[in-house]
């Protein structure tokens, strides 16, 4: 339920930051059965989207950045999930796609869990540090709110 939206949207935050997040270590085992559970869906859904000959040249980096989830906690989940083989005599793993099991789970996932985030409504200013001053008086100046001629005039907002 609201559980993993608010999952959901702590790692649409940190795509749009362009820094990957992780929760909090350790976690409880309800924590992890939850994070496992967006993890999975998150990275099968873009398995899913690449096309055959693509899923051979993804890479952990670049699931990360679509993603916005740590390089450990893909891992992690594609090992328990049985999609990464250490191959023998080399130090990299192969990716082991069975996308039947993989169509099954996101389908079943969206069924259980179909309120999404919708990525392009998020207005979101990442954190800016010191040498930015610039960017903040660039975005103090900015509208806080999207202006529409039906909805809001001057100095009223309407709720």
């Amino acid at each position: 339920g609201y559980g993993k939206l608010l999952i959901e949207f702590s790692y649409l935050l940190s795509k749009k930051e362009g820094v990957p997040g992780s929760p909090e270590k350790p976690l409880s085992d309800f924590g992890l059965l939850s994070y496992r559970s967006y993890w999975r869906r998150a990275i099968y859904e873009i398995i899913l989207h690449m096309s055959l000959k693509d899923i051979g040249a993804i890479s952990i980096d670049a699931i990360s950045k679509k993603t916005g989830m740590t390089i450990d906690d893909i891992i992690s989940t594609m090992q328990t999930d049985g999609l990464l083989q250490r191959r023998s005599g080399v130090s990299n793993y192969a990716l082991v796609v069975d996308l039947k099991r993989i169509e099954s789970y996101v389908e079943k996932a969206r069924e259980k869990n179909p309120r999404r985030i919708d990525p392009s409504k998020l207005r979101w200013a990442p954190f800016l540090t010191k040498g930015t001053t610039t960017s903040m008086a660039a975005a103090a100046a900015a509208p806080i709110v999207e202006q529409k001629d039906d909805e809001v005039s001057a100095g009223e907002l309407s709720v």
